[in-house]
């Protein structure tokens, strides 16, 4: 499609964003995990799966290196700090 090799894409793709590609798919992958531990109640073994993560010890890994927390951990932190918001402007 880009008429590159795979090889070739990939270096020039670090080149232009500083980030290798799948350092690209992977941080896209736990946006979108981190958007359905916010708005949903679904459990983390499943928002595993649908962003994208075969493993989910693998994307307890990768959650826990970008946001320094773990998923559970998150969305409780989310959820009382949302709690706390919502108590202030009552």
């Amino acid at each position: 499609m880009a008429n590159m090799t795979p090889n070739a894409f990939c270096k020039y793709f670090k080149k232009v964003t500083r980030k290798t590609f799948m350092e690209t798919i992977i941080e896209y992958r736990l946006n979108y995990a981190i958007q359905q531990l916010v708005q949903t109640d679904k459990p983390i073994s499943e928002i595993s799966y649908e962003s994208g993560f075969g493993d989910v010890s693998h994307f307890y890994k990768m959650f826990k290196a970008k946001m320094n927390l773990s998923p559970l951990n998150y969305r409780k932190r989310f959820m009382r700090n949302l709690a706390g918001d919502k108590k202030l402007s009552a």
